[in-house]
């Protein structure tokens, strides 16, 4: 065979790998779904967390990466609905945050993974059996909320010398919220405290309750996670400043909102650990083999204005061992 034949067959045999692999189609990007009942603050830092950490990784938005939203406003009848459009979808995976998004997303699918952040006890919250005893398709990161209470406490002491006792409102109807009362109640009783508790059945119930409370000295106020409470956050925390009585609460937004001091988990830290655990999720690996995470960073939120509102002198000690300060 004549040398300019070989030549060009020899171009052929040898482009022909490249040429295949030129025309291969591009992998389509990973569509991930998030469902939401609200897009408060907690659920914003936590959906920021969780991108950034997928952005650091390696996945870019409509290159590797589509995110499907759906936030249904606070309708918690529609969360159900929402989490089937995003099965529909066929995505990847559902990140959620919250018990009531997870609890829609959960029964919406048995095969789609479910990752969720959580600020209490998902077994608790009714979502799990137990870290090690769930559904094949749940995992998630939580910060078990309740178990900070003493934390929680002994740094109110420490914000307010003059802490006596406590008053804690809760829903009287409520199981989770009545446990809650009662840890607080215990943790107090370590610490030479009173807690005085309050059971409610109706906002107008807490309304009526927080005006007959008076500001006393070594008096204060205690939050424990409860939805009926702190649907009403606002009045409180507008009587508590009115009254001149102190308040603590479990997240930075309360604090945000108006609470003397708050503290919990960080949820930007919470969604980087759930966006890692993701990742290992969209490269193959079954939500039943990662372990349920604890949440690694809790901080201490200090609203400046509000104590100087209620005639509340911060230590200069105190200001500097908060990881935030409301000015």
């Amino acid at each position: 065979m004549p040398i300019g034949r070989l030549l060009i067959l020899a171009v052929l045999v040898l482009s022909a790998p490249l040429a295949a692999r030129a025309q291969a189609p591009t992998p389509a990007p990973a569509r991930v779904g998030i469902l939401v009942l609200e897009m408060g603050r907690a659920q914003s830092q936590a959906i920021k967390g969780f991108s950034e950490e997928l952005k650091r990784i390696g996945y870019r938005e409509r290159k590797n990466l589509v995110f499907e939203i759906r936030n249904v406003k606070g309708n918690r009848g529609a969360l159900q609905s929402a989490a089937g459009e995003l099965v529909a979808q066929k995505v990847k995976l559902i990140f959620t945050t919250g018990t009531s998004a997870t609890r829609a997303a959960a029964s919406a699918t048995t095969d789609i993974p479910v990752l969720f952040v959580h600020p209490g006890d998902p077994a608790a919250s009714g979502l799990i059996k137990s870290a090690e005893e769930r559904a094949k398709n749940l995992t998630g990161v939580a910060a078990y909320a309740a178990q900070t209470t003493e934390r929680r406490l002994a740094l109110f002491k420490e914000i307010m010398p003059a802490l006596q006792n406590i008053s804690v409102f809760y829903d009287a109807n409520n199981a989770l919220s009545r446990d809650n009362f009662k840890l607080a109640e215990s943790a107090a009783k370590k610490l030479g405290l009173e807690a005085i508790g309050y059971g409610i059945k109706s906002a107008d119930e807490l309304k009526t309750t927080l005006a007959s409370v008076r500001a006393e000295n070594g008096a204060a106020i205690f939050q424990v996670a409860d939805e009926l409470v702190e649907s009403d956050a606002e009045f409180l925390f507008e009587t508590a400043r009115t009254k001149k009585i102190a308040t603590m609460f479990n997240e930075e937004s309360w604090a945000i909102s108006g609470a003397l001091a708050a503290y919990g988990p960080n949820y930007l830290e919470m969604g980087r650990q759930a966006g890692r655990l993701a990742d290992k999720i969209i490269r193959g690996e079954s939500p039943a083999a990662l372990p349920l995470e604890r949440a690694s960073k809790f901080d201490l939120t200090l609203n400046y204005r509000t104590a100087n509102f209620i005639g509340l002198n911060l230590s200069a000690a105190m200001l500097k061992k908060a990881d935030k300060v409301i000015r």
